[in-house]
Parts: structure tokens; C-alpha cells; sequence
């Protein structure tokens, strides 16, 4: 489960192709990507969810809204950050369903997401190996 902003764009945090989009059960919308063969992301808890079966994304494309209504930019200032950081308006998030399954193995998605991706080795006078 993962806070947004209301009304938050959401992105496919890599290259992927859609494999389902619309209502699931009691999950409302849903957006299934498979971003590796046998790999299976579900994104959930959106309002809107962009796209069609089939298409293949980029990582950064959107597959959807999250629902809420978004304050001006004045309501996202320094208070803002500040409050949320104290957990303060925690009622006014959205939440993010996400699911990384592999056949039917649910997966830690933490070993997908990672901050800084090091492409090969480095050297210690910064060069690549």
C-alpha cells in the first residue's frame, strides 16, 4: 500500500505491457502490467486507469488518476510537507494497491524498486569496469 496525493498521476515504474485494465472484484479499477514474462504488476485503488490491453509502455508512462480532488498548489507548500511528515491530513490521502506476482507467488516489490540503479561496476577514480 503506498500514500498519494489525491488525484496523483500514476506511472509504470518500468517498461511494461498492460495485461488488464478496468473494475476487479472490490479492488475498483485495476491495471495489470507484466513488466517480465512471468511477471505479473497490479496496480489498484485508481479512479481513472489509462490505456488498452496490449499496449506496451515505457517506463514513466501513465496507467492512471487516483481519485480524491487535488488542493491548489498553495495547499502544497512547506505546511503541507511539514504535516504529512507529522502524519497530520492522513485522511486526506489516497491509497495505491501494489502487487509484484510471479506465477502465483506474491513478491516483495522492494527488490524491483530500486533508488539508484548502478549500471556495471565502478572503478574508485569513478570509471566503469
Amino acid at each position: 500500500m503506498i500514500a498519494t496525493a489525491p488525484a496523483a498521476l500514476v506511472t509504470t515504474p518500468w517498461p511494461a505491457t498492460i495485461r488488464y485494465r478496468g473494475p476487479l472484484l472490490d479492488y475498483g479499477n485495476v491495471t495489470i502490467l507484466e513488466p517480465a514474462q512471468g511477471y505479473l504488476l497490479v496496480a489498484a485503488g485508481m479512479s481513472q486507469v489509462f490505456g488498452e490491453v496490449g499496449d506496451v509502455l515505457a517506463a514513466g508512462e501513465p496507467v492512471g488518476l487516483m481519485g480524491g480532488k487535488e488542493g491548489s498548489a498553495q495547499e502544497f507548500g512547506i505546511g503541507f510537507v511539514q504535516g504529512a511528515a507529522a502524519g497530520n491530513d492522513a485522511d486526506l490521502t489516497q491509497t495505491l494497491y501494489l502487487e509484484l506476482r510471479k506465477g502465483k507467488e506474491t513478491l516483495d516489490p522492494a527488490d524491483w524498486f530500486v533508488m539508484n540503479p548502478i549500471v556495471g561496476d565502478t572503478g574508485q577514480d569513478g570509471t566503469t569496469e
